[in-house]
């Protein structure tokens, strides 16, 4: 791919990593997952941004914009089971924006990641997000949790708010930001967890 890219235009500017395998390929809790399946997620993150800012880098002319797509509260949490293998990933993942952010810095290279929040999209897995590929009953308890207020905004994002935040890292104004993870999740990564909503209301 980066060979066609620097065949059919000489040069790259900005990488955005955005990839994954389907759900049957790594979603098991930790106590019964296979080998397979955890190298399906690894591989998917980790690894293919690693090869991936490796090969776009020489392609880079100083002031490039790397961004990788991560979902950062599954490297901090444990309660969804069978993400086990994304969410190990996606740490790693989160981990390699700062490696790479710091290597790339004297080039004017910016590395960042942009974890979205519940983000749905059109009905169609293939357009919308890996929420879409969940059974209808999970799809609408998911968006009602949202609406009710645990994201402040009261609704799901859209691929397009992701699409705003990659051009926002993209732009000249923001060459000084790098190796941060942007919540592009209309503030449910600020909520507090431990109390009811009702009470936060107060």
């Amino acid at each position: 791919m980066f060979n066609r890219i620097q065949s059919d235009f000489g040069r790259l500017e900005i990488l955005v990593s955005n990839a994954r395998p389907e759900l049957p390929a790594f979603y098991r809790p930790p106590m019964t997952i296979t080998l397979e399946q955890w190298h399906a997620a690894l591989d998917s993150q980790a690894r293919a941004f690693l090869i991936e800012v490796q090969e776009a880098a020489r392609l880079m002319a100083d002031g490039g914009r790397i961004l990788a797509i991560t979902y950062s509260p599954s490297g901090r949490t444990g309660s969804w089971q069978p993400w086990v293998a994304m969410g190990s990933a996606k740490a790693a993942l989160d981990s390699l924006v700062r490696y790479f952010a710091v290597a790339l810095g004297p080039r004017g290279i910016t590395v960042n990641a942009i974890s979205p929040g519940g983000i749905f999209g059109a009905p169609n897995p293939v357009e919308g997000s890996i929420l879409r590929s969940l059974p209808p009953a999970v799809q609408e308890a998911i968006q009602s949790w949202h609406e009710s207020g645990w994201t402040p905004m009261r609704r799901l994002g859209t691929p397009a708010d992701i699409g705003n935040a990659v051009m926002l890292l993209c732009m000249d104004e923001a060459s000084f930001i790098t190796g941060q993870i942007l919540h592009v999740d209309g503030g449910a990564s600020i909520m507090d967890t431990v109390f009811p909503l009702d009470i936060q209301r107060g």
